[in-house]
C-alpha cells in the first residue's frame, strides 16, 4: 500500500488554500468538541424529584449504532413495560414515526408549503425495517394498523393490570436526506421522533393518530431511558440523555422520567458548555460564536422559567442547531433550533426561539398534554411564557411591542371561520393559519387568565406544573384544576377564547 499524500494548504492556489484552511479549522473545531465531550465527567445526577418520578415507570434500554455510509441508524430496544392502564391487555402499540417518510405522497415534510426547503435535492425516502420483535423472549406477531405505518400492533399473552413484561424490538432506521426534525442535512443526523416508542393508552385503546404535517402529533408517557451510541470517531453527538464516552468505545447516557429521546449527531460541531443553577447546558452549532450565543440565551431562559414555574427537572439541557425550515422543535432536555435563527440579523429571533422551546421543558416535557387534539395546551402556554420572559428581561415596553406582533395582530387576521385555538391539528392545512390561531390567539387566553386570576397566570401555571408534573393532562383536567384554583367557573372564558369563531 502506497503512502498517503499530505496536502499542505499553503502549497495550493489562494482560493483552494482558503477552502482547505477553512475545512482544516472546522475539522479541528469538531475534534475539539469531540474531545471536550469525550472527557466530560461532571454531568449532574438526577435530583430527588426526578428520582422519585422515575420509580415504577416503563424502562427503555436503547442501543444505537450510526451507519453514515448507509445513512442509517441500527436500533435495538429492550422495553420493560408495566401495565398501568387499569385494563387487561392482549396487545401493545409501538409508534414508528419514521415510517411516515416512506413516500412523497404521505411524508409530513412533503407539504407543498415546505417541500422545496425540506427536500432541496428532491424526495428522499426514510423508514424502518423491522428484524424481530419478542415478548418475554418469545417471537411476537406484529402488524401495522394505520395507513402510514406509524403504529405497530404487537400481540402479547394477556397482561393483567400491574403485571410486567419485556418487549424486545430490533430494526434499521433509514434516515432520509431531508431538512426536517428527522433527516440528514448539512452534516447532521437530526433524529427527533426516530425511535420507536410505546403509544399512549386512553379510554380503553392505544392511540394511533397519523403523522400530521402540521403541528407536533406525538403523544407519549414518561419513561426511563438508558442509551448507548456507537458513532465514528470524531463525530459529535447530542442527546436528550447527555452522553459521555467510556472505555468500551461507546457513548452512554441516562435520562429518567422523560417523554421521548432525541439526538443529533454532527460530523463536526462546536460545543459551548455552561450552567444555570444545577443544570449543565450544552449548545451545539457550526462555530463557537453561534454555540456561545445559544448557550447564553438558554441560560437566561432556564433561569427565568425556573423562577416563574418551578425548578427545571433534568440534569442537562442541549440546544442543537438544526437544518429545517422551522424556528425550533422541542424534546425532553433537548431543543433543535433552526439554522435560520442564527443569522446576525436575527439575533432577537434566536433568543425568542430558544425561550419558546425552553418553555416546552415545563409545558410538554414536564406536564404532558394532547398535542393532537389540544395543541394550544402546550404551544399557547409556551408563547405566553416567552412573552413573560421578554417582560422579565427587558421590561414592559418590549413586552407590549412583542405582544402586539405575536398576539394582537393574530387576533385581527382573517383565517377560515372553522378554526379556533381549541381545534385539533387535523383542522389545519398550512403553517400560517396554525401559527396565527394556536400560538397567537391561543396566547390571548393566557393573557386573559392573567387578568382573570387574582395572583395572575404565572402563579396558576406554577401550581399547575406542581400538580401535574410527569403526568399527561387533558383539557378537562386543565379546566377542572383552573376552576378549583380560582374558586370560580372559568369555563365560559375558555369557551370564548378556545372555541368561539372570530
Amino acid at each position: 500500500m502506497g503512502r498517503k499524500r499530505c496536502i499542505i494548504p499553503w502549497a495550493l492556489p489562494f482560493g483552494a488554500r482558503k477552502a482547505a484552511l477553512c475545512f482544516a479549522l472546522a475539522a479541528l473545531a469538531g475534534l475539539a468538541a469531540w474531545l471536550l465531550l469525550r472527557g466530560s465527567g461532571g454531568i449532574p445526577g438526577p435530583g430527588k424529584e426526578l428520582t422519585a418520578a422515575a420509580e415504577g415507570l416503563t424502562d427503555y434500554r436503547v442501543e444505537l449504532r450510526l451507519l453514515p455510509e448507509e445513512n442509517a441508524l441500527a436500533i435495538s430496544e429492550t422495553i420493560r413495560f408495566r401495565n398501568g392502564t387499569g385494563d387487561s391487555l392482549d396487545h401493545l402499540v409501538l409508534r414508528t414515526w419514521l415510517n411516515a417518510f416512506q413516500s412523497g405522497e404521505k411524508s409530513p415534510a412533503a407539504l407543498e408549503e415546505v417541500y422545496s426547503a425540506c427536500y432541496p435535492e428532491g424526495f428522499s425516502p426514510g423508514g424502518l425495517t423491522v428484524y424481530n420483535v419478542t415478548w418475554n423472549g418469545q417471537a411476537a406477531n406484529h402488524e401495522f394498523v394505520n395507513s402510514d405505518e406509524t403504529a405497530l400492533k404487537i400481540a402479547i399473552p394477556a397482561l393483567s393490570p400491574g403485571e410486567s413484561g419485556m418487549l424486545f424490538f430490533r430494526c434499521l432506521a433509514r434516515i432520509p436526506h431531508c431538512a426536517y426534525r428527522t433527516g440528514y442535512a448539512d452534516g447532521c443526523w437530526q433524529m427527533g421522533n426516530a425511535l420507536p416508542l410505546l403509544s399512549v393508552y386512553r379510554d380503553g385503546a392505544w392511540r394511533t393518530d397519523e403523522y400530521s404535517p402540521i403541528g407536533d402529533p406525538f403523544l407519549s408517557e414518561c419513561a426511563n431511558f438508558h442509551v448507548t451510541l456507537e458513532a465514528p470517531e470524531g463525530y459529535v453527538p447530542a442527546c436528550s440523555a447527555a452522553l459521555t464516552w467510556e472505555k468500551d468505545g461507546l457513548w452512554h447516557g441516562d435520562l429518567p422520567a422523560a417523554r421521548d429521546l432525541a439526538l443529533c449527531v454532527y460530523e463536526r460541531a462546536a460545543v459551548a458548555k455552561g450552567k444555570a443553577g444545577n443544570t449543565l447546558i450544552l449548545a451545539y452549532a457550526a462555530d463557537s460564536g453561534e454555540a456561545s450565543r445559544a448557550l447564553e440565551n438558554a441560560k437566561k431562559a432556564l433561569e427565568t422559567f425556573s423562577a416563574l414555574y418551578g425548578e427545571y427537572p433534568y440534569p442537562t439541557l442541549s440546544v442543537c442547531k438544526a437544518d429545517f425550515p422551522f424556528s425550533g422543535m422541542e424534546y425532553p432536555a433537548l431543543c433543535m433550533i433552526g439554522k435560520g435563527q442564527y443569522s446576525a440579523e436575527k439575533s432577537d429571533s434566536l433568543e425568542l426561539t430558544v425561550a419558546h422551546e425552553t418553555a416546552h421543558q415545563w409545558f410538554y416535557a414536564l406536564v404532558g398534554s394532547d398535542q393532537v387534539l389540544a395543541p394550544w395546551q402546550d404551544e399557547a402556554i409556551c408563547e405566553y411564557a416567552m412573552l413573560r420572559y421578554v417582560q422579565k428581561r427587558y421590561g414592559q415596553g418590549s413586552f407590549e411591542a412583542l405582544k402586539y406582533y405575536r398576539v394582537d395582530a393574530p387576533m385581527m387576521e382573517n383565517v377560515p371561520g372553522s378554526l379556533t385555538p381549541g381545534s385539533p391539528i387535523s383542522y389545519y392545512n398550512n403553517y400560517q393559519d396554525y401559527r396565527t390561531v394556536v400560538y397567537g390567539r391561543g396566547a390571548a387566553l393566557l393573557l386573559a387568565l392573567d387578568d382573570f386570576l387574582p395572583g395572575g397566570a404565572d402563579a396558576f401555571l406554577k401550581a399547575y406544573v406542581k400538580e401535574f408534573a410527569f403526568q399527561f393532562v387533558t383539557r378537562k383536567q386543565f379546566e377542572d384544576f383552573l376552576n378549583a384554583y380560582s374558586g370560580m367557573d372559568a369555563s365560559p372564558l375558555l369557551l370564548d377564547y378556545l372555541d368561539t369563531e372570530m
